[in-house]
């Protein structure tokens, strides 16, 4: 068992609290086929980044406009194949008072704020997507300002993330990272900086007394 104590949380969503790996990789296969693009090696690529940063690096001039992001992101959110709340999230949300927790995701707001009605999850006091920064992750920018919007030193934060990028970006900011290895290998967010990894919140515990916020591992 490990234990630590921090000032605020912060979550990645897509693979963290909400698992939707399977209809977001169907969704990125699906056009990498539809550019006569290798869809397997694309999907290496998508996890944990903004969806036009993604479009930008790897498809041609024509995807690279916001408008044909959103388009195609609405097409991700509207298939729920697959969809489901990570084992423990809501619990460990709940365990939270509202000004203690943020999510801080790649996607877009309108993805997040659907993703987790559709899961059943409260939405944060706080969210920062890719529309309220100019840099995504691996960039810390994304958690510096959720750790802002708590009032908290990045320091004083755990992040839970599961995709390579986060937790790099988590790192760079100077927090705690507890990755979780529903869409990404344990050695891969070992490798990248994660202090922690675990299959999912069951093996967390999050006891929140009003002034620290103790975080129990079990590994």
């Amino acid at each position: 068992m490990v234990e630590f104590t921090v000032k605020g949380v912060l979550f990645d969503m897509d693979g963290t609290l909400v698992d939707t790996t399977q209809c977001v990789e169907q969704a990125w296969h699906a056009l990498a086929v539809s550019h006569n693009m290798d869809g397997d090696a694309l999907l290496k690529h998508v996890h944990g980044r903004p969806c036009l940063d993604t479009l930008k690096a790897h498809f041609p001039v024509s995807c690279h406009t916001p408008e044909y992001a959103h388009e195609f992101e609405l097409r991700i959110v509207n298939n729920t194949d697959g969809v489901h709340v990570v084992p423990g999230a809501l619990r460990a949300v709940q365990s939270l008072e509202h000004n203690k927790w943020a999510v801080v995701t790649a996607a877009s707001r309108m993805w997040a704020t659907m993703r987790m009605q559709q899961a059943g999850l409260p939405l944060p006091k706080c969210m920062v997507s890719c529309d309220d920064i100019t840099r995504g992750k691996p960039h810390p920018e994304g958690f510096e300002t959720g750790a802002k919007c708590l009032g908290c030193d990045p320091r004083d934060v755990v992040v839970f993330e599961d995709a390579v990028n986060g937790v790099v970006a988590a790192r760079a900011a100077g927090a705690t990272v507890v990755a979780l290895s529903t869409s990404t290998t344990a050695d891969a967010l070992l490798s990248a900086g994660a202090h922690y990894v675990v299959r999912d919140f069951t093996q967390v515990r999050i006891a929140d007394d009003g002034a620290n916020i103790v975080v129990h591992i079990s590994q």
